[in-house]
């Protein structure tokens, strides 16, 4: 059974440190632009950008288009 008196746990980073990216440009498969392949993000703190791939490998794609507007 579960106690539902414990207290919360404490907080490790500050709201003010955390540092969430904003996604600025999505690689799109130039044959079926609906298929998103990656996304950059960008962190406002930093101004770092980071590309995730959403492939099967989690690799860059060959040959994916870039932009910065979803249609």
């Amino acid at each position: 059974m579960t106690s539902t008196e414990d207290p919360a746990l404490a907080r490790t980073i500050p709201p003010s440190e955390l540092d969430i990216g904003t996604p600025v440009e999505w690689m799109v498969d130039p044959d079926r632009r609906e298929t998103i392949l990656g996304v950059t993000y960008e962190f406002s703190q930093t101004g770092e950008r980071k590309t995730v791939w959403y492939t099967p490998n989690k690799r860059r794609a060959k040959g994916a288009l870039v932009v910065s507007e979803l249609p």
